[in-house]
């Protein structure tokens, strides 16, 4: 029979538990409501920087009512009809990526090659290539992959340096050349190749290569008719290798594998038939448009501080792009081979093992350093050390490469220690090295995480303009960077340079206007990575 001391225990915990719940439910609460207040206030921003760079209420409701019949519609339907059906959505998904992702990345690689000169890029681009696919041919001769994965990076390096010796006289001599001849080398070549292997494996050797000489003819025809024409033969090249074959692949694939959802292909084309239908009713008719500032002019222009209408920032976009992409090839390399060599060689105990440690500690701490630090970090090793010019592309990339370094390691490590060590064991008790371990079971494993650490890594970079200033990055450019040394400027800054302006149409219309090109430039960015990281994840 319980005594009166017993029964005062029971009641005591229960009443201990009850309360545990109920802090429980008030932490959650609590988490709720914070995540609520934070979504709700970064609406609000989004909806003020969109009201101010798009202006809807300068149009008339006949605009609105144009666009609901002919793009939000007809879109809206068809995405709720491929939801509900598996095949037709996983279409439509990879029409979306090929479509839009092709035509973005066509216009990107077009906008970029032409501001560095595409004989330079493809002088660089065949000496960088040529010696990792000898080493790679050589290894699948000898089926001998010791040394083929150290190999490959050397020997793109040595290229490299032989590119720069020989650039000059190259350039003389392949000078003659039309400048289409180096975009159909860049891009419609590899088109072609990529087709090729990629058709091979699926219906034989002999289709692949019918495949791949379809591209290549294809590509000379659409350069020939551009001349013909009078046109200039670069972009259509471009757009052809880029955008038209990708497309076109992945919608005869789509047909051929998954019939049940070949009416998916049908999306992204009800989109863009949508917006260029509503556009040419509102032309027809006369119907008042908003009066916005994101118009082709600002994005395909030049800078003008007079006239907001005028104003354009092409040059900022293109050097945005140039410096988080040289930026991306200075610090992911290195930061993720010093996450695997801190996770997966350095020791653990001894000296070696107390300097890892203190390596590790540092590394956490200067990612809260803040940017302007890293600004004039950049400063002293660029200008004062490395004796480089003042602004140059070089300097801004090599200064964010530092800014985004931390991030880029404690990431990497992070995803690292998340592969099971039993997997490690694994590999070891078949015979496999450390070194074939690593690179056929750990880092497959470890790439979702990785690529998280990417895309923060992208996110915080892009937007940087205190180190940039520090480091002196013009504010206003005219023309896109023509080189890794030359000057330029990035987007954030041209948003600040803009901000102080004395009439308010700048301030309240091209600076929302040029925020919202940021935006989109970073998510694309980031979509980019999710895309290559959730495709990793799904293999897991």
């Amino acid at each position: 029979m319980p005594t009166e001391e017993t029964t005062g225990d029971q009641l005591g915990r229960t009443a201990a538990l009850r309360l545990q719940q109920l802090k429980g439910q008030i932490f959650e609460v609590a988490l709720v409501a914070a995540t609520l207040v934070g979504i709700v206030a970064l609406l609000v921003l989004f909806a003020q920087i969109s009201n101010d760079a798009f202006r809807p209420g300068t149009a008339s409701s006949a605009w609105f009512l144009v666009y609901l019949g002919t793009l939000v519609a007809p879109t809206a339907a068809f995405t709720l009809y491929a939801r509900r059906q598996p095949a037709v959505r996983a279409t439509n998904a990879r029409a979306f990526a090929a479509v839009f992702g092709g035509l973005l990345l066509s216009l990107v690689t077009y906008a970029v090659v032409d501001s560095l000169s595409p004989y330079d890029v493809f002088i660089y681009t065949v000496f960088a290539s040529v010696p990792p696919a000898l080493v790679l041919a050589y290894d699948r001769m000898k089926s001998d992959q010791t040394y083929t994965g150290p190999a490959v990076p050397v020997s793109i390096f040595v290229g490299i340096g032989v590119a720069v010796l020989v650039d000059g006289p190259i350039s003389q001599l392949i000078g003659i050349a039309a400048e289409w001849i180096m975009y159909f080398g860049l891009v419609t070549v590899p088109a072609s190749l990529l087709i090729a292997t990629l058709t091979a494996t699926r219906r034989g050797r002999r289709t692949g290569t019918v495949a791949g000489g379809v591209v290549a003819t294809g590509g000379l025809a659409v350069a020939v008719t551009s001349i013909a024409v009078g046109v200039n033969a670069s972009l259509p090249v471009v757009l052809f290798s880029v955008f038209v074959v990708p497309t076109g692949y992945v919608i005869v694939r789509s047909i051929r594998t998954n019939p049940e959802g070949r009416i998916g292909i049908a999306g992204p084309f009800i989109l863009i038939g949508g917006a260029l239908l509503g556009a040419s009713l509102v032309e027809r008719f006369g119907v008042d448009n908003p009066d916005t500032f994101l118009t082709p002019t600002l994005i395909l222009k030049s800078w003008d501080g007079l006239t907001a209408s005028n104003a354009g920032v092409y040059p900022q976009i293109v050097g945005s792009i140039i410096i988080v992409g040289f930026m991306a090839v200075l610090a992911f390399p290195v930061g993720i081979g010093a996450a695997i060599y801190l996770e997966e060689y350095a020791p653990d105990t001894g000296l070696r093992g107390r300097l890892a440690t203190l390596l590790e500690v540092n590394i956490s701490n200067l990612a809260g350093v803040p940017s302007v630090v890293y600004g004039l970090l950049g400063l002293a090793l660029f200008r004062r050390t490395l004796g480089f010019g003042t602004g140059i592309v070089v300097s801004a990339s090599g200064t964010l490469g530092l800014l985004i370094l931390p991030i880029v390691i404690v990431s990497t490590q992070e995803a690292l220690r998340s592969v099971p060590n039993d997997l490690r064991q694994g590999s070891y008790g078949m015979g496999a090295s450390r070194w074939q371990t690593l690179r056929e079971v750990v880092l497959p494993e470890a790439i979702p995480g990785t690529l998280t650490g990417t895309i923060l890594a992208l996110a915080r970079a892009i937007g940087e303009t205190a180190p940039l200033v520090i480091i002196a990055i013009a504010t206003t450019t005219y023309s896109p960077p023509s080189g890794l040394f030359s000057g330029g400027t990035a987007l954030p800054l041209q948003i600040f340079a803009a901000s102080a302006n004395a009439k308010p149409e700048f301030r309240h219309g091209v600076v929302p206007a040029a925020a919202v090109v940021l935006l989109i430039l970073m998510l694309l960015m980031n979509a980019t990575a999710i895309v290559i990281r959730n495709k990793y994840g799904r293999k897991k």
